[in-house]
Formats: C-alpha cells, sequence, structure tokens
C-alpha cells in the first residue's frame, strides 16, 4: 500500500534513524506541499493513495533535506575538539567533495572574513576555539558555495581589482584579472600623450572598476561612466563613494543615447561578449548566479562592439582611441570590424594567458 499515512510514518523514520531534528515536522512539510495540502488536511486524508510521480517527489524532498544537512553533519563531528584547524580542514573536505575549485583559497578567504584574521596568519590560531555565532556564518558560506555554486565574491560583497578592493553583488558582473589587461593599456596610452586634463568615457560600467580605476591612477583625468542597468549605477556609485574617486561621474545611457560632450579621449568598454553557443566553456558558478545581461550578446557576441565602433568616432577627439576587452576568439574580427569603421594603428594585445584580451585603435582625420 502507499496511502498517505503510511509514506508519512515511513519519511519520518526515515529522517529520524538519520538525526534529523523535527523530522516529523519536515516530512509534514514536504508531503503538504507535493499535494498541494494543507498540513492539518494530511491525517483527515490519511487514506489517500499517492501516485509513483508523487511518491518521486517526496523522495527527492527527502534526499535534499539530507544533503542540506551534511555539511552540517559533518562539522558536528568536530565539536569535542573545537577549533579553528578542525573546522578549516573539514570546510575543505566539503569543497572538495563538491568539486569547487580552489577549495582551500576559498576556505581560507571565509575564515580570515569571518574572523577578522589575515588570511596568512590563520595557521597561528589554529587551535583557537570559534564562537558559535562565527561558526554558524562560516557554515552557511561554506555550504553556499559548496552546494549552491555560489562565487564567494558576493558571498563577501568584494573583489579587489588592481590593487583596490570593490563592493560587488549579484546586480553586477565579477571583475576579472583579464580586465587588468585593459586598465593597464588605457593607462599605458593616457601617460604617453601626457594630456593635460584627459575626458575618458567608459561604456558599460557594471561595478565601476575600470572608469574608477582610471580616474583614481590619473588624477587630473575627467571620467565618465554609463550603464543601461539601474543596478549597475548604483554599485559603481558606491565604489565611488567608498574609494573617494572624486573626478567620475555616472549616467544612465543606452550606449551614447544620453552622451551630449563629444570631445573624449578615450573611449573604453567591456561589453556582454559571450555568443549563446559559448555556454560550455564558462564556470557554472557564472551561469548561475551572475547577471546574464552582463555576460551574453547577440550576433554572436559581436553586438556592442559593432554598435560602439559605428558611433564612436563621432564622439573622440582627434587623436582619441577606443579600447575594447574581448573574448579569446574575437581579436580578429573585432579588429576588422575597427578598421571598417576607420580606425587606425589597430592593434590587438594578449592576456597573461597567451589569449587575445584587448583591442585598440586610435581616430586620425590624416
Amino acid at each position: 500500500m502507499n496511502n498517505l499515512l503510511e509514506i508519512l510514518n515511513k519519511s519520518v523514520d526515515y529522517l529520524e534513524k538519520r538525526k534529523i531534528k523535527e523530522a516529523r515536522l519536515k516530512v509534514e512539510s514536504i508531503l503538504a506541499e507535493v499535494l498541494s495540502m494543507q498540513r492539518i488536511m494530511l491525517y483527515a486524508n490519511f487514506e489517500r493513495e499517492l501516485s509513483q510521480k508523487e511518491i518521486a517527489k517526496i523522495k527527492e524532498k527527502l534526499n535534499g533535506i539530507l544533503k542540506k544537512d551534511e555539511y552540517k553533519s559533518d562539522i558536528i563531528t568536530a565539536e569535542r575538539e573545537e577549533n579553528l584547524k578542525v573546522l578549516l580542514d573539514k570546510s575543505v573536505s566539503f569543497l572538495e567533495k563538491n568539486e569547487i575549485p580552489e577549495a582551500r583559497l576559498k576556505t581560507e578567504i571565509i575564515f580570515s572574513n569571518v574572523l577578522g584574521i589575515e588570511r596568512m596568519m590563520l595557521f597561528t590560531k589554529y587551535r583557537d576555539e570559534i564562537d558559535e555565532e562565527k561558526k554558524n556564518k562560516i557554515r552557511e558560506y561554506i555550504h553556499k558555495i559548496g552546494k549552491e555554486k555560489f562565487p564567494i565574491q558576493y558571498l563577501l560583497n568584494e573583489q579587489e581589482f588592481y590593487g583596490r578592493s570593490f563592493y560587488v553583488d549579484k546586480g553586477v558582473l565579477i571583475p576579472r584579472l583579464d580586465t587588468e589587461v585593459l586598465v593597464e593599456k588605457a593607462l599605458n596610452i593616457l601617460n604617453e600623450e601626457s594630456i593635460e586634463e584627459p575626458k575618458v568615457l567608459d561604456i558599460g560600467v557594471g561595478s565601476g572598476v575600470i572608469g574608477i580605476t582610471i580616474a583614481l591612477e590619473v588624477p587630473t583625468s575627467k571620467v565618465m561612466g554609463v550603464d543601461i542597468s539601474e543596478k549597475a549605477l548604483e554599485i559603481s556609485s558606491k565604489n565611488k563613494k567608498i574609494l573617494k574617486a572624486g573626478n567620475i561621474k555616472f549616467i544612465k545611457s543606452d550606449l551614447f543615447e544620453n552622451i551630449e560632450y563629444k570631445k573624449f579621449n578615450m573611449i573604453v568598454s567591456n561589453p556582454p561578449y559571450i555568443s549563446s553557443d559559448e555556454t560550455d566553456v564558462m564556470s557554472e558558478d557564472a551561469l548561475l548566479h551572475e547577471p546574464s545581461e552582463a555576460l551574453f550578446a547577440g550576433s554572436e557576441g559581436l553586438y556592442f562592439y559593432n554598435s560602439i565602433s559605428k558611433k564612436a568616432m563621432e564622439y573622440l577627439d582627434e587623436n582619441g582611441y577606443l579600447l575594447f576587452e574581448i573574448g579569446y576568439k574575437q581579436g580578429e574580427i573585432v579588429a576588422k570590424m575597427m578598421e571598417t569603421y576607420g580606425f587606425k594603428n589597430v592593434e590587438i594585445i594578449k592576456d597573461l594567458a597567451g589569449n587575445d584580451r584587448v583591442v585598440v585603435g586610435q581616430k586620425l582625420n590624416n
């Protein structure tokens, strides 16, 4: 028989044998959800026969409870010797079992953040006990990284870029180390040109790392950052305040739509450039948690390069520069696109891994 009462009792027994607290309450909640029934009505319908599909769904949710409790159970077994080293090692093991890359590094970053200890100094505190509140926070973070593939940058709301700590959350793309290649090239050009007060436009600011870094590294510059996303503008403005970058301002604009100034010495952009058929090369955490509008672009990932290149000449001063970050397969085609729209001295720059990463071109009328 597969009546409701029998399944309920078997399920409660199943969880209790595995030391799950409040087993009956959890089972009743699962059955009520699967059967679209109020908990109080479960026992009034105890003779109802359940379908195989309903039973399968109940089993799935029961197993979900066990998986969610798995990490906590691992940690609880160590409570008799509750010190930092035991908890750290078990956390690393948990992430490794869940195939999280750089498991030890991510674990140490979590511990460092929660405990307020420099990561390189954690070993000096290995024998210390951790209070329950901080222990629970560590468990929560490690579980989200391991089971939900949640990016550590979003958990801690920070990402380092060009030696500075920027605020990030799920409203913006997580800044990548590769983008520093774009910033480095932009700074080199600005320093070589020796323009007294260079005007720079950053299209698609996201968290603001490109524009703010340029503004801080070249204090005489005046930088404008634009984005169509209200959330991105909120976060970039937050970073402007945190990092005290007074020479940058942000406005809402769909590319050049709301930009009136047309004498920029430089335009920089790291637009969405991933095509829909490239999801297989992306990490699971990026696909699950980063905003898709900041990742994907139409026309095989080339939409924004074409749209920006087509109009950039109108907004650049004589001898001005246009710089793009690009995908590793897009160097030649973006370079040819920029040349088609009249840019000269077009150059492709590689990142540390040897992949095409930046394309730069110059507006020259002679």
